[in-house]
């Protein structure tokens, strides 16, 4: 019994958590992007990049192991890459995670209509209002909240999954046109990430004093969890939307209306949270890295996000892909530039990976500026 306690306490909660702060908005991205690239394709994608956000994960967990102190991912990228690292982690960070919060405006009227119909912008506008109130009172402890979350996500994209094999069609395996082998690339990145993840599990293990070097495996398989659950869900959203997959994948979704209701209410809850989340991490940034008053970063955190929807950034699959091929990419560059500063030198591995996120980078800012 006590080393069945201790395995949980070691693993599958710091797995949990991993999970639990990586499954979120950009799952639901995942149907759309292999129905574009045909699910072989978007599988060997899920694959590759589950492995790359592994190193990423692990290098930064090497790297916060180095430091004492409250430091924050600005922070690291200033000590370690100097003034050119600093305004790069703003960079990536404020405006990456603001669109991260417009993300999470766009998806929400999704969820609310498999609860109830509502015209126009009224959903969204009532999230955005909601969120925005929760960052400024400073909301906390939803730490256990957050993981109850992830375990009922879990459960439903099983049943679903279920469902989808039983009684859905065969999932698409080939791509329709070759200009969709390139969609899941910023998509799935974006859904994978987890960087966030590794502080909060740092502070765990150190509250519960366990030691740094057995974080490795936890965060692997949460890792590795996610991507399963992330193709899980693909599969049972591609079986269960006869009329064709949507973007925000729950739309076209064909199933008894009390799975619907149940499956908005999760997600409005789920997106709240990591509203609150990356909220708060840009908070922080913006007042204690850049110095902004209080009151100026709250502002910009309320009104940058809505600003972008009503401005007409409001196609959930696109938001998805420049989040995770321009913003997210540019962070592991910074990671793994951070961890050959701490090791001595770049891998040859780092520098493939550099170039694939470089170019991946460019093809998406091609992608949006001919689009």
């Amino acid at each position: 019994m006590r080393k069945l306690r201790q395995w949980y306490r070691e693993f599958v909660l710091p797995a949990g958590l991993v999970g639990s702060l990586t499954v979120g908005a950009g799952m639901f991205a995942i149907p759309y992007a292999f129905a574009q690239s045909g699910f072989l394709m978007g599988i060997l994608y899920l694959i590759f990049f589950s492995l790359i956000i592994i190193k990423i994960n692990l290098s930064y967990a090497n790297i916060i192991s180095k430091k004492s102190g409250n430091y924050r991912f600005v922070s690291f990228a200033s000590s370690h890459l100097g003034q050119p690292g600093f305004w790069a982690g703003i960079f990536t960070v404020v405006l990456g995670l603001l669109l991260g919060l417009t993300i999470y405006i766009v998806l929400a009227g999704s969820f609310w209509d498999l609860i109830i119909q509502a015209n126009g912008y009224s959903p969204n506008i009532l999230f955005w209002a909601l969120g925005s109130l929760s960052v400024i009172v400073s909301l906390k402890k939803l730490a256990g909240f957050d993981f109850l979350t992830f375990i009922v996500m879990g459960l439903i994209i099983v049943f679903l999954l279920f469902l989808g094999l039983r009684d859905g069609a065969p999932v698409p395996l080939l791509a329709n046109q070759a200009t969709g082998l390139l969609i899941p690339y910023g998509i799935i990145l974006f859904a994978l990430h987890s960087r966030a993840a590794i502080a909060p599990l740092e502070d765990y293990f150190e509250e519960k004093g366990i030691s740094w070097k057995k974080a490795r495996r936890p965060i692997a398989w949460g890792t590795i969890l996610s991507a399963v659950l992330f193709l899980a869900f693909a599969v049972g959203v591609s079986t269960l939307s006869p009329g064709g997959i949507s973007e925000d994948a729950v739309s076209g979704l064909a199933i008894p209306e009390p799975i619907m209701a149940a499956v908005g209410i999760l997600g409005i809850l789920a997106i709240w949270t990591s509203y609150l989340v990356l909220g708060t991490e840009i908070r922080d940034v913006l007042i204690h890295d850049l110095r902004i008053p209080r009151w100026v970063a709250l502002m910009l955190i309320t009104f940058v996000p809505i600003l972008l929807y009503s401005a007409g950034a409001t196609s959930f699959a696109t938001l998805v892909g420049i989040g995770g091929a321009i913003f997210l990419a540019t962070e592991c560059v910074l990671v793994m530039l951070m961890d050959g500063k701490v090791v001595g030198k770049l891998s040859q591995l780092d520098k493939l990976l550099i170039a694939v996120f470089v170019f991946g980078g460019l093809y998406e800012i091609f992608h949006i500026l001919s689009g």
